[in-house]
């Protein structure tokens, strides 16, 4: 071939052309990759309601909500401690994490799956930190062994998250029984109470505190007994909050004066939290409202709880007494065991 002719030509600039080609395309992948980072990590920490409640254990309803883009946290990204667990739908979503429900590909059975995720926004040591912190809670969380309670089959970690594999509870939330049924009579009342405070009881006995109890977090089964969900938040008596990474534990309407106010932990938290569940559950509504969330949280630091209408007496009184501002005025174990069982037949 003659030098300079056009075929000489053609033939030194096409493979600079297809380099050149290749170099755009591989720049636009890195910034969609960086887009799609963006946005995850801009992803709403919150639902509703809750302000960083991660969402109940188990329930047999999932969430309607149509699914979401997948992002590098979602579970079909990350390794699911590696592929043992292949996630099935998602039940539930929260400021702490997703849960799911899963199979167990090694013991060939189906398991809910809570994945917490450190809160976005935090430094590489911080998210490491926190990361360890809800490791370490979780397993100990792990201890509680009650009929009552969520079982908790493991803890592992997973690239960035922690993942608490759980038995997957077929019931409806207490939340969802009220809407379908309506509050619930006086008795089934007391008997959903007495569940919750047997097993509130060990895990107090252990240093735990539950710290997010709320209708959502309570399973109610087929034949009416309870499984209390979400002791994987849960932290050991007097530790630290998560305020100190911009997070808040818990839904405003069940969460006690102290505990909005970021003081130590106590049982009296948890017979807050009791006392508000069993309040909803018998009144078909929380016992503080307002039309946001600032205005529910103010409701419970300086507002009286609502009037009971169904609760009557001596239930709303009781009811009312749990909801006291103090927790030195909330009626301790005993008293609100004695009070629960004249309610019901049981002794």
């Amino acid at each position: 071939m003659p030098v300079g002719s056009p075929e000489s030509f053609y033939a030194s600039i096409i493979p600079a052309a297809i380099l050149v080609v290749v170099l755009v395309l591989w720049r636009a992948a890195i910034r969609r990759g960086q887009q799609q980072r963006r946005r995850a990590a801009q992803h709403p920490r919150a639902a509703a309601q809750s302000v960083t409640a991660a969402p109940a254990a188990v329930a047999s309803q999932p969430h309607s909500a149509p699914p979401l883009a997948a992002t590098p946290r979602e579970p079909w990204v990350i390794t699911l401690s590696a592929g043992r667990f292949t996630p099935l739908e998602e039940l539930g979503r929260g400021g702490m994490g997703v849960v799911w429900r899963a199979r167990d590909t090694v013991l060939g059975r189906q398991v809910a799956i809570k994945q917490l995720l450190p809160p976005a926004g935090l430094s590489a040591d911080a998210r490491e930190t926190t990361r360890a912190r809800m490791l370490r809670e979780a397993r100990a969380a792990a201890q509680l062994d009650h009929r009552n309670a969520v079982t908790v089959h493991d803890v592992l970690l997973d690239q960035d998250s922690v993942l608490i594999v759980m038995e997957l509870v077929k019931a409806l939330t207490l939340t969802k029984t009220v809407e379908r049924e309506g509050p619930l009579p006086h008795a089934r009342v007391a008997e959903i109470g007495l569940d919750m405070l047997d097993v509130l009881t060990e895990a107090h006995e252990l240093g735990i505190i539950h710290r997010d109890v709320k209708p959502a977090n309570v399973l109610v089964q087929r034949d009416g007994s309870i499984k209390l969900a979400d002791f994987g938040i849960a932290r050991f008596q007097g530790d630290p909050t998560l305020t100190e990474a911009g997070a808040i534990i818990g839904t405003p309407a069940y969460m006690a004066p102290e505990q909005i106010r970021g003081l130590e932990s106590s049982p009296a938290i948890d017979l807050w939290g009791l006392g508000a569940t069993l309040f909803y559950a018998v009144e078909g509504l929380p016992a503080f409202g307002g039309p946001s969330l600032t205005a529910v949280m103010a409701a419970v630091l300086t507002d009286p709880p609502r009037t009971p209408q169904r609760a009557g007496s001596p239930l709303g009184q009781l009811l009312i007494s749990l909801l006291a501002k103090d927790p030195k005025d909330r009626p301790t174990t005993a008293q609100l065991r004695s009070g629960l069982s004249q309610l019901t037949l049981r002794t």
